[in-house]
């Protein structure tokens, strides 16, 4: 395999294997870009993405740029004298003035099948339309959001209680399984596939108001909704004027009106079928299970939740 000289872009979790795995190849990692620290948790304390905290782990050099059409970025980008730029889950648009700089050019891997599920949130909306199958599509950049030629896919099956994590882990896991076949490309001419846009659908950034849960859909589509949105940003309902997350739960065929709690074991009638809760967090406090719950919530049996 020959070494590359590659500027990495990423910045979520789902990048960082592969950005371990091209230090495992020996390829030439000129330098890291990462989106710059935000503001995070209860004190608002600078949080570094995980892709910055694997560069520095890495010991590789960093950066933060706010802006990637800023002319001091895009000339220090073309000192580097680049073969390759790699994107991954980095959300920031590449200009076209970046797009021309590599000697190979700029490539991305998506989280989906490309062209179903272009955009910002491929594994969440894969789960949520209950999709049986989703995969990982290497792609050259181009000036679309995520419309460019396509060079290796691969697929896996999306097991029944795949959550937004577990899919995130065994896309990234196939990621990292094509990534040396992916590189093994640049040896010869690569024959590129362009999409087919008549297939093209879009996964859209995930609104905070789908979030909240909506006790008159099916308990199948809440269900998928729970693992989309586990474990963030977490699906929830309000209890007492207090929101609760739910994490986990099972679906039953329990009868009542929706939003009704049916039982002691906590069990709330949907607008078809009906869901056990199993792991669920209160707001303010850690994460537990529904029995550590109702010890201290006994009262709820015939309550509807809005």
């Amino acid at each position: 395999m020959n070494n590359y000289k590659i500027l990495f872009m990423g910045t979520s979790s789902f990048a960082v294997p592969i950005l371990n795995e091209l230090v495992n190849l020996n390829q030439n990692i000129i330098k890291v870009f990462t989106s710059p620290p935000k503001k995070a948790n209860r004190g608002m304390k600078n949080t570094e993405s995980p892709v910055s905290c694997a560069a520095q782990a890495l010991n590789l050099e960093l950066d933060h740029p706010k802006n990637l059409k800023d002319e001091l970025t895009i000339n220090s980008i073309k000192a580097m004298n680049l073969d390759l730029i790699i994107v991954i889950a980095y959300g920031f648009i590449i200009p076209k003035e970046i797009l021309r700089i590599p000697k190979y050019g700029c490539y991305n891997l998506h989280a989906s099948i490309l062209p179903r599920w272009r955009g910002a949130a491929p594994i969440q909306r894969s789960i949520i339309e209950g999709d049986q199958v989703s995969g990982v599509s290497f792609i050259k950049i181009d000036e679309g959001l995520d419309t460019g030629d396509i060079v290796l896919t691969d697929k896996i099956e999306i097991e029944k209680n795949d959550t937004q994590e577990s899919l995130s882990i065994n896309l990234a896991k196939l990621g990292v399984k094509n990534l040396s076949k992916f590189l093994d490309l640049f040896n010869h001419k690569i024959d590129f596939d362009k999409q087919d846009n008549d297939f093209a659908c879009y996964a859209y950034k995930i609104l905070k108001s789908e979030t909240r849960i909506n006790w008159d859909e099916t308990a199948e589509l809440i269900d998928r909704k729970i693992r989309a949105f586990n474990p963030n940003p977490g699906a929830w309902f309000e209890l007492n004027g207090k929101r609760i997350k739910v994490f986990e739960v099972e679906i039953s065929d329990g009868k009542g009106n929706p939003g009704e709690i049916l039982n002691d074991e906590f069990e709330i009638a949907c607008g078809q079928g009906s869901l056990k809760l199993k792991i669920i967090q209160k707001e303010g406090k850690n994460k537990s299970t529904v029995k550590s719950f109702l010890l201290g919530n006994q009262a709820l049996i015939g309550n509807k939740l809005d």
